[in-house]
């Protein structure tokens, strides 16, 4: 056999392998060229080109008279890029020993994982000046990280108006992807709480960019001559728009420091618009601190602290009303034609109902009395009576229509809607049927019903308005109606009358202006059982009674409405009372009180002699309500 004939299938099968890799390999150059030829194109462009983020810069917020209540300032912060050249480990190291930073491995990742850009994480923000010479100097060592210039918030008067103008952070993947951003940006900041939060979309400017061309070092080619064709493009920032708030920051420092060290809450509003003039939530936070980053020990602290300076108070914080809801229940029965202005009942001191007493915080009784003194010497036992007449489910429908139970739709998120409690109410939560004897603590604040200070403010703003409810907003802007309650003009004056008998020569005296005439109800809610019979400033301070004090004025125009609330503040009339009334005086009549006046809770007296203790209904409610703690059924003892 011919040698040659032998080698002729090795040839012809080297040929075919050499004609299949060929094929491959063409296959694989229009695979590269023609079918993914733009993204390896797009990919080596980035190679020498980089994307500069141009912010839009957020706008401003300014009180009612124009003065700034938050502004943007420059400031620089450390990137980590993972796509640059570099292992990260010794990214990580060499940060550690050039910037003296504690950084691990876990950081690096918690910031990738936050950030909307997942290549791109930020470190540290308010970088020391050393640190960007540091960065730039040991480029070859720390290639990952860079320094950038961003816009970050500051709020000039801190904790003055903490948790009315709340705060910003950095943007979350989840964030972005429900914005729809469509530029990427780690230092893309949004409302996390606040005016900030609910009014972001406006608040929040639209980034641009720009192209430019970087040399291997990474830094930004100068030489015109040595830059590409296309180079420079870009898209202008559009910057987020300024925003007015009905906010007066005078009055906004006069009830802040009139509370000195107490917690509890205050807000004014114009009833006929329902512009906020005042916002405040005691303790308040400073917004500039979340400016920073904020360290674990740090937020530990702000969440541990047992004065929970996080809540914010008006909208969050939910507590028995006291006595400041008597007159939402002469009102029902006005409306419902159980009660009339001259109806008289009888109170001795105590009244026995299903074998159980319950006491009006006047030993002796006030005897026989009609509506509009039970109003202005705030008679126990005269609206345990009405609230029997009245009933749990009447209560309830007229307590929806001012808001009790829901939200008054203020414009600031995570608003909270206390407890409107009804028969339904009770049996969804399995607590068994409802017992009549349970309705009397409803009727004077108590029981199962909470309620926030704005809720509070919302009724009395309501009355005012002869039966129309606005909105309450931050934001300026027009009124907004949410509501018309069927008001009689009749019940709508006769409840006036009342609240100006309080202040004139009720409990409420405190607050009584020349000139004006005051609407208001001073409340006092109590706390624990403990305090039942006692003098409040007897007790400690962190079971003492919480003190109301709510109205509007002038009585014939009202202009404005208020709310004030001091936790454990006992007695309405005394420390509420006299806060209002330096807030009536700056906003009617132009008065500033002296610089640094504080109000003060009256020093502790001995205990009184304590009041028979009285049995319970059944079903008597057992969980804590949100910031509350839930009553005993009579809190007979309670001095407004």
């Amino acid at each position: 056999m011919n040698p040659q004939d032998a080698r002729t299938p090795k040839i012809r099968f080297l040929k075919v392998l050499l004609l299949l890799v060929l094929c491959v390999f063409a296959a694989r150059l229009v695979h590269m060229q023609m079918i993914k030829g733009e993204f390896y194109r797009v990919l080596g462009f980035n190679n020498f080109t980089r994307t500069i983020i141009l912010p839009g810069r957020r706008g401003m917020i300014l009180d009612r008279k124009g003065v700034t209540l938050c502004q943007n300032r420059v400031s620089f912060s450390l990137l980590i890029d993972t796509t640059r050249e570099g292992k990260l480990e010794d990214n990580i190291a060499a940060a550690r020993t050039i910037l003296s930073l504690p950084l691990t491995m876990e950081d690096v990742r918690t910031a990738l994982r936050r950030s909307p850009v997942i290549t791109l994480g930020v470190i540290a923000r308010d970088i020391p000046p050393s640190w960007v010479e540091k960065v730039e100097a040991n480029s070859d060592s720390l290639p990952m990280f860079r320094v950038e210039m961003e816009l970050r918030r500051e709020y000039p008067y801190g904790k003055i108006l903490g948790h009315s103008l709340g705060y910003v952070g950095l943007i979350s993947q989840k964030e972005s992807k429900e914005m729809n951003i469509p530029i990427l940006d780690p230092f893309q900041e949004v409302g996390k709480s606040g005016v900030e939060k609910s009014a972001n979309p406006v608040l929040m400017g639209k980034n641009g960019w720009r192209r430019v061309q970087v040399n291997s070092l990474g830094r930004e080619v100068e030489d015109p001559r040595l830059k590409l064709p296309g180079m420079e493009m870009k898209e202008e920032p559009t910057a987020g728009k300024t925003i007015h708030l009905a906010i007066d920051i005078e009055l906004q420092k006069i009830l802040v420091t009139a509370f000195g060290e107490e917690t509890g809450s205050a807000v004014f509003m114009n009833p006929k618009t329902g512009e906020v003039l005042s916002y405040v939530s005691l303790p308040e936070i400073d917004p500039n601190i979340f400016s920073k980053t904020v360290k674990k020990e740090e937020w530990k602290a702000l969440t541990e602290d047992p004065s929970k300076p996080l809540m914010n108070r008006p909208i969050q914080g939910t507590y028995p009303a006291g006595s400041s809801f008597k007159p939402f229940i002469a009102t029902v029965g006005l409306e419902e034609g159980l009660l009339e202005p001259g109806t008289v009942l009888s109170c001795g001191g105590v009244w026995e109902y299903g074998g159980n007493p319950f006491h009006c915080w006047a030993k002796g009784g006030h005897g026989g009395v009609d509506l509009l003194t039970a109003i202005q010497n705030s008679c126990n036992i005269f609206f345990y009576k009405a609230g029997d007449r009245i009933g749990i489910e009447k209560i309830s429908k007229w307590g929806s229509l001012f808001a009790f139970g829901g939200k008054t739709g203020i414009d600031l998120p995570n608003e909270r809607t206390g407890t409107l409690p009804s028969e339904e109410w009770k049996k969804k939560r399995q607590l068994g049927p409802w017992y009549k004897g349970e309705t009397l603590p409803v009727a004077i604040g108590q029981g199962y019903l909470t309620v926030t200070p704005v809720q509070i403010l919302s009724f009395y703003a309501t009355l005012a308005n002869d039966g129309v409810r606005i909105r309450p907003h931050l934001v300026e802007g027009g009124p907004e109606v949410m509501m018309r309650v069927p008001l009689s003009q009749r019940t709508v004056s006769v409840v006036k009358e009342g609240l100006s008998r309080v202040v004139e020569s009720g409990t409420g005296r405190a607050a009584k202006l020349d000139g004006i005439k005051v609407c208001a109800k001073t409340g006092t809610a109590q706390v624990v059982k403990a305090s039942q019979g006692k003098s409040t400033y007897s007790l400690e301070k962190e079971i003492r009674d919480h003190a109301w004090f709510a109205g509007f004025a002038p009585m014939e125009d009202p202009q404005v409405a208020f709310v004030i609330m001091v936790e454990h503040g006992g007695h309405g009339g005394d420390i509420c009372a006299r806060i209002a009334k330096i807030g009536l005086e700056f906003v009617l009549q132009g008065k500033k009180p002296e610089e640094g006046t504080v109000v003060k809770i009256p020093e502790p007296v001995p205990a009184a002699p304590e009041v028979p203790a009285q049995g319970e209904e059944p079903g008597q409610p057992q969980e804590q309500e949100e910031q509350s703690v839930q009553q005993p059924i009579d809190p007979g003892g309670a001095d407004d």
